[in-house]
């Protein structure tokens, strides 16, 4: 590529991320909702959480809303931020990212929820305030990782927050470690028992067959392991996320406070679906993948515009990558470049 194309994708990339780098709109924490329209700006508010930009699956069943609307309408009647809850992965999938800290695929998903509070903001004065829950405990018994990359991850994504200016909107994050040491007392016995009955069941095997596809994408082994050792251990490492995940519902920690649940995922991933919860796009509209499964870069959709994505094992197989220099634009560790993705163009066959 000439120096004057390379520069030009250079401006191209570094305009795109400033767009994408939403201004904070400032929560109106001194805005009052008159008691009798409590139930208006409550709905109001709740319709545009779920606009379709940040929805992903269809708008929640009847009953679903009705419990989601009444967290909202509790925050609303006090005329405070409306809290979400956002579940996070505590690190980086070491299968397909060979660093430990937040990327640029971080720095899209924080992006989107800002641009979501920014949405709300716009009829709800005080917006919205989030909090991360990272499932550091779900990953620590499930694929048995150490601590260090975890503390690594789960630090930078704080330091990222705050490079962002996005403090007033994501408060908090907390671990689920914090309070899954009381499953110890009598939960993930029970929790045991019934994941064991449930795998029993003929019905579950598409879910189990689906599981352990999650697990073979998430556990590093060694490569010279047999592959029959490869998929015991893929499957003990489903089976004890199954474990934390029955013991966690039967907490019922998950549906404690006021705060509405949100997950970059729609259940399928677990056995027992989490009720009541918003499916969120990760880093834009339409884009599912959790931001944690591999770096972010931008995508050269062929149409003069550029998209972010996560870059899994699976996308790198089809796509064409450049990386490009942007230096000093977020003054932390892995945003010094950024790759932009194209699609692969197959050569067609050869013919006889």
């Amino acid at each position: 590529m000439s120096d004057t194309n390379t520069a030009e994708l250079s401006e191209r990339v570094a305009n795109e991320i400033r767009r994408r780098w939403v201004k904070l709109a400032p929560a109106d924490l001194s805005y009052q909702v008159p008691p009798e329209k409590v139930d208006a700006v409550a709905k109001t508010a709740f319709t545009t959480m779920l606009v379709r930009d940040w929805r992903v699956t269809p708008l929640p069943p009847p009953e679903e809303h009705a419990q989601l609307l009444a967290r909202v309408v509790h925050w609303v009647r006090r005329s405070k931020p409306i809290r979400v809850r956002i579940g996070y992965a505590p690190m980086k999938n070491a299968c397909t990212v060979d660093h430990t800290t937040a990327d640029w695929a971080e720095m899209f998903s924080l992006c989107h929820l800002a641009a979501w509070h920014n949405k709300v903001q716009a009829v709800y004065p005080p917006g919205l305030e989030i909090r991360i829950i990272f499932d550091d405990s779900t990953v620590r018994m499930a694929n048995r990782y150490d601590t260090a990359p975890m503390e690594d991850y789960m630090q930078s994504v704080g330091r990222l927050i705050t490079a962002l200016g996005y403090d007033p909107l994501i408060v908090n994050t907390i671990r689920q470690s914090s309070f899954a040491w009381i499953f110890n007392f009598g939960f993930y016995q029970v929790a045991n028992f019934r994941v064991r009955r449930w795998e029993r069941n003929p019905e579950n095997k598409p879910t189990l067959d689906r599981m352990q596809e999650f697990a073979r994408r998430n556990l590093v082994l060694a490569d010279d392991l047999p592959e029959a050792e490869k998929e015991k251990l893929y499957q003990a490492a489903a089976h004890r996320y199954r474990v934390y995940w029955e013991a966690l519902q039967l907490s019922g920690f998950s549906r404690l406070g006021k705060g509405l649940n949100a997950m970059y995922l729609d259940g399928h991933q677990h056995h027992l679906r989490q009720e009541a919860a918003l499916h969120l796009a990760s880093l834009g509209k339409q884009q599912l993948t959790q931001p944690w499964q591999g770096p972010g870069a931008l995508l050269d959709n062929g149409a003069g515009k550029l998209v972010p994505i996560v870059l899994t094992a699976k996308r790198l197989a089809r796509v064409d990558c450049e990386s490009v220099e942007l230096p000093g634009l977020i003054p932390l560790p892995d945003f010094a470049t950024i790759q932009v993705a194209r699609e692969r163009v197959e050569a067609p066959a050869a013919t006889v």
